[in-house]
């Protein structure tokens, strides 16, 4: 692979990344490390642009650990090192959050501050998967590190096995902090309307951060039988196709009405709407613009809650929303049919949404016995 064909990213990495090799008969031609990491990054980021930040800054960090703290290849990575570097991000030694650990690259600075355990640690879990999985697809490693770390037990330690999802009652909440967003000014109208827009279509249609930043009206579509559907590019890059019911239609139709368009579909109106023109066009938000609109919108709300219910307010992300409604989707549709809505490549992934029928379940076996 040419130094071209590098993502501008890693157009700078250290020698040592690239001075240990894998197997030489692996799939993908790769002839040391830097090749390796370099072919899952331009494999990941072919995915989305924030999906490559992320995946290049975890595995630039895990490498950085492996070489300096180790002094390990890729190809001697056992789960007992995996295991090392989760605790290691968590308990962050000093030097680790300055200039020049890494050489080469004298500005950079590896950790803002250490990783908590939660969500964050999820994610590198699924990085660290997803990067040890395709090495040893392809042959440059024999077997991989990373499967044993979900069977060790870290998976349920980091508390992947619980979907996050609004409870009923937080829900309820959040529904009336919506009906009561401020709207004395102008502004605090315009934002209004935005905040329930995003929030119809990110419930109603169960969407993904990326997937909401990543559309627009321009993907939405009549159906056969007088009806609309997104067109929706979703994880993996697999396409579906959600039914936009008529509640939905009406919400996305009044909201364009506020500023000026008319219709359904036909132009590039986004999901996730900025808040100002940029000439006569309204951008899309960023996934961090997207974070930033959530933290703006939960902190109201954490205002009006009851001190039990904001706590947890303040721990669930944006990516609530689409559990929660998935979670409710739960109890009208059957499994197939909701892993068709969701997207999901397994009915494995599907079944977690059907946590919420134990209650029910409770009560319908309470006098089953002999």
């Amino acid at each position: 692979m040419s130094q071209s064909a590098l993502p501008a990213s890693l157009k700078m990495l250290p020698q040592y990344f690239i001075e240990v090799g894998g197997r030489h008969d692996n799939l993908m031609g790769a002839r040391n490390d830097g090749d390796a990491m370099t072919l899952f990054l331009n494999k990941s980021g072919a995915r989305s642009e924030e999906t490559l930040r992320r995946y290049e800054r975890e595995i630039t960090r895990l490498t950085a650990f492996l070489y300096i703290e180790l002094g390990v290849g890729y190809k001697d990575v056992r789960l007992k090192h995996l295991q090392s570097y989760l605790h290691f991000v968590q308990n962050l030694p000093n030097h680790w959050l300055s200039k020049g650990i890494l050489p080469g690259q004298p500005d950079r600075v590896m950790f803002r501050s250490a990783i908590s355990p939660g969500k964050s640690t999820d994610q590198i879990i699924d990085v660290i998967s997803s990067f040890f999985s395709f090495l040893d697809k392809n042959r440059y490693i024999l077997g991989n590190p990373a499967s044993s770390l979900v069977r060790s037990g870290e998976k349920i330690a980091r508390g992947n096995s619980i979907i996050r999802y609004f409870y009923e009652n937080e829900w309820l909440f959040l529904r009336e902090c919506l009906d009561n967003l401020p709207c004395d000014t102008k502004k605090e109208r315009l934002e209004a309307n935005r905040t329930r827009y995003i929030f119809s279509l990110s419930y109603g249609l169960a969407l993904r951060e990326s997937e909401l930043t990543g559309h627009s009206c321009s993907d939405i579509h009549p159906d056969n039988d007088n009806g609309y559907y997104l067109n929706v590019l979703g994880k993996g890059r697999k396409r579906r196709k959600i039914p936009i019911n008529a509640n939905i239609q009406e919400k996305i139709i009044q909201y364009r009405q506020t500023l000026g368009y008319s219709g359904l579909y036909g132009d590039n109106f986004p999901l996730a709407p900025k808040v100002r023109k940029v000439g006569n066009t309204i951008d899309t938000l960023s996934s961090r613009g997207l974070r930033y609109w959530w933290k703006s919108f939960m902190t109201y709300c954490q205002e009006k809650a009851e001190p039990a219910m904001r706590d947890r307010l303040q721990c669930l992300p944006f990516h609530a929303v689409r559990h929660t409604a998935l979670t409710h989707l739960a109890q009208k549709m059957d499994i197939e049919d909701l892993a068709i809505f969701a997207g999901h490549d397994s009915i494995n992934t599907t079944s977690q949404y059907y946590h919420a029928e134990a209650a029910r379940l409770k009560m319908m076996a309470a006098d089953h016995h002999i």
